[in-house]
């Protein structure tokens, strides 16, 4: 892994994202009796809003700047770290076997999906299994049947997944490269004839156990995985990503485990809304997350607490902007807005839904050509694509703040830190349940 910056500038590496640690859930208590009641009456409703995606700081990973290091240089370089790669260190003699993922529940007319971290974390235990096995992945789910529209994710009937992230391979010494391990536009018939069939209906243990003996007599198969991963008895505390103990081979430094990163679609969206907001470099910019809804008796988030922590948390430091996520309801972020301004007069808040869900930046959006599916209104209704876009956003931030259950300091000074005393948005992993 690359070494943390001595300095408080956070790392451009987008994050891969990880099982981590649940973040954070965050409370309310109102601004006076008055604004109390107003809390009452609307706390019932946020604790049971659906439309809530966590914002895990801890599986965010960031490359090296300095003070003077453009942000279009670091959107530059993220977009190096994410381009193909003809290597395959882990199967060099090629992958001529298939894990055939037809496990997707629902349908579009009949939605079962569920949000992107859990679709993401099922693509990184199958990634694992794949590279057991020496296999690639067919995913048959595509984002308009996978992802949930209880979480506001309508994804458009011709989205694919390489909008939303690009499987990649971790090491130490090298920039990340893009793994050609996952796809989703295969001809099934054509590619799966005259291979061995695993046809398993638990989708388990035994069928991948199956698979690795066909594998080491070098007869070609595919592993027909009808099932939902969670459902399987893959998903259990010793065999879950990363810690299965079904391993049989080694990852090493400069060939590691594989995972998720972000997309060139997802980096153009983050460049053109910092260029929209006038910003130029990192350590212009904090990202502060305060979330609403459920749990909100965890954190104290009234806005003069996040007054008096913002005070001590950025000090000195020149921000000139921090870009607030947040669901809170009309009545807490005016009041949140007021109070910022108030006290830091030279400095600008920014909520970032409004910014991004804004009529004027979704017409540059429109018109700069970025988008390949999310188009028009298209990009709005899909929640779980806009979140993705905007935790771009905290990558290249010079430090990230956060409260909520379990990270609730009265004062983070020059960033949020975890229990390890790690800074939340460098900490590569965070494997605590």
């Amino acid at each position: 892994m690359l070494p943390l910056s001595k300095t408080l500038l956070l790392k451009n590496r987008f994050a891969v994202f990880l099982l981590a640690i649940t973040t954070t859930l965050i409370y309310y208590y109102g601004l006076s009796t008055a604004n109390n009641r107003s809390m009452n009456e609307n706390s019932k409703e946020e604790e049971n809003a659906v439309n809530v995606i966590d914002i895990k700081t801890e599986e965010l990973e960031f490359k090296e700047a300095d003070d003077q290091t453009s942000l279009k240089e670091l959107f530059d370089q993220k977009r190096k770290s994410i381009q193909p790669n003809d290597m395959d260190c882990f199967c060099p003699n090629g992958r001529n076997n298939w894990i055939h993922f037809t496990g997707c529940p629902g349908s579009v007319d009949n939605n079962a999906g569920a949000g992107i971290k859990d679709r993401e974390n099922i693509l990184r235990n199958l990634m694992w299994y794949a590279d057991e096995l020496c296999a690639n992945i067919a995913l048959s789910c595509s984002p308009e049947v996978w992802l949930s529209q209880k979480h506001g994710c309508y994804a458009p009937h011709s989205a694919t997944w390489d909008a939303y992230f690009t499987p990649v391979r971790n090491s130490e010494d090298t920039i990340k490269k893009k793994a050609n391990i996952l796809f989703w536009d295969i001809d099934a018939e054509s590619t799966f004839e005259g291979l061995q069939v695993i046809d398993d209906q638990t989708a388990g243990i035994a069928a991948y156990e199956e698979g690795r003996q066909l594998h080491s007599e070098g007869t070609p198969f595919v592993w027909n995985f009808y099932r939902d991963f969670w459902g399987t008895n893959l998903y259990t505390k010793d065999h879950i990503w990363p810690n299965q103990n079904l391993n049989h081979r080694e990852y090493t430094d400069t060939c590691g485990i594989l995972d998720l990163d972000t997309s060139e679609e997802l980096l153009n969206i983050g460049e053109l809304a910092l260029q929209e907001m006038n910003i130029k470099y990192s350590n212009e910019f904090v990202t502060l997350h305060l979330r609403r809804g459920d749990a909100m008796e965890s954190c104290n988030t009234r806005p003069d607490t996040v007054r008096e922590y913002l005070k001590c948390s950025i000090g000195t430091d020149d921000v000139r902007k921090v870009i607030v996520l947040t669901n809170g309801k009309k009545w807490y972020t005016e009041n949140l807005m007021s109070m910022f301004s108030a006290e830091f007069p030279d400095k600008e808040m920014i909520l970032l839904d409004e910014f991004i869900e804004s009529e004027s930046f979704v017409e540059k959006l429109n018109k700069s050509n970025i988008l390949s599916s999310h188009t028009g209104k298209k990009f709005l209704n899909d929640n779980c694509f806009v979140f993705s876009a905007e935790k771009v956003l905290i990558s290249m931030s010079r430090y990230h703040l956060e409260r909520g259950r379990m990270h609730c300091e009265s004062c983070d000074r020059g960033g949020s830190i975890n229990s390890n005393g790690s800074a939340l948005n460098r900490s590569l992993r965070n494997l605590e349940d």
